[in-house]
């Protein structure tokens, strides 16, 4: 008897990095997959969005938002709402809609919040990209157990795929099994390479493949200034050219400082990112969960 099995690929947060998404594309040429599937933030920090959409839409990809595709889809519409009517704050978000295709920009609007994946004799899997309901929290490798349990409750499929926290995990939790492959443009633990994860399923379950690729960082820089987004970021395009070349967490880490740093709201997004700079960094993070 043959035993049913099935290769497939997850790949989250790509923030529109399209020579880091188009290296994975290659390695899972290598690697057999069935299927991909992606776990949100497509784009948004890094500017080849179109392109990193149209990559998407050519291969028929599933997908499903992130909490900076849905910031984005919801700009100039009744569904916005603070802090993100701020335009000087989130530049960068607002220079991604206005420049993001009018056909992604439905595409994105269009996402939904989570996939349920099943197959014949396979476990089914359920894919959000933050946390059950909410995009913009996540579990980490040093999430308690007991916070966890509380998030996954609801949740009635046993193997789970997140995103958001641009961390590689493999964590169990009662009866759930957490995956994250870790950020495809912008990761989070150090490792410059683009990250993704493979699952090999079969009757008793998934196993998985944590898949790092290298590829070409030179082109972040000149991207960011022939497209205008670094003139129209100024200080924060800079933490976000930070992020892609250290794979260290600039810009959500100041984005957390400046939301704790009300004065510093009022003011130039340059002057705020002068101050954070002078207090922050490896080692040093606002977000001190980032120091573990």
């Amino acid at each position: 008897m043959v035993v049913p099995s099935l290769r497939i690929a997850v790949l989250a947060d790509i923030h529109g990095n399209l020579p880091a998404l188009e290296a994975v594309v290659a390695d899972l040429r290598t690697q057999g997959v069935d299927g991909v599937y992606l776990a949100g933030d497509q784009i948004s920090r890094v500017p080849w969005h179109n392109e990193v959409m149209d990559l998407i839409a050519e291969n028929g990809w599933p997908a499903i938002y992130g909490n900076h595709d849905l910031v984005i889809g919801r700009l100039h519409t009744r569904e916005n709402g603070p802090p993100f009517t701020d335009e000087q704050r989130f530049a960068s978000l607002y220079w991604t809609q206005a420049t993001l295709r009018p056909e992604h920009l439905d595409t994105v609007r269009a996402l939904p919040a989570t996939l349920r994946l099943a197959w014949p004799s396979l476990p089914p899997i359920r894919i959000w990209h933050g946390t059950p309901g909410d995009p913009y929290s996540g579990i980490f490798p040093f999430t308690s157990t007991q916070v966890a349990l509380a998030l996954l409750h609801s949740v009635e499929e046993s193997f789970v795929v997140l995103g958001h926290t641009h961390r590689p995990i493999d964590r169990s939790f009662g009866r759930w099994r957490v995956f994250n492959g870790g950020s495809v443009g912008l990761p989070y633990n150090g490792d410059t390479r683009a990250q993704c994860l493979v699952l090999d399923g079969t009757p008793s379950g998934w196993t998985p493949t944590f898949r790092t690729v290298d590829y070409d960082h030179a082109p972040i820089r000149p991207a960011f200034e022939a497209s205008g987004m670094l003139e129209t970021a100024g200080a924060t395009g800079e933490l976000h050219i930070l992020t892609a070349l250290t794979a260290q967490p600039w810009s959500s880490d100041f984005a957390y400082w400046l939301h704790h740093h009300v004065a510093y709201q009022a003011r130039s997004v340059d002057d705020a990112v002068a101050a954070y700079l002078r207090e922050h960094g490896p080692g040093h993070w606002a977000f001190e969960v980032e120091n573990k």
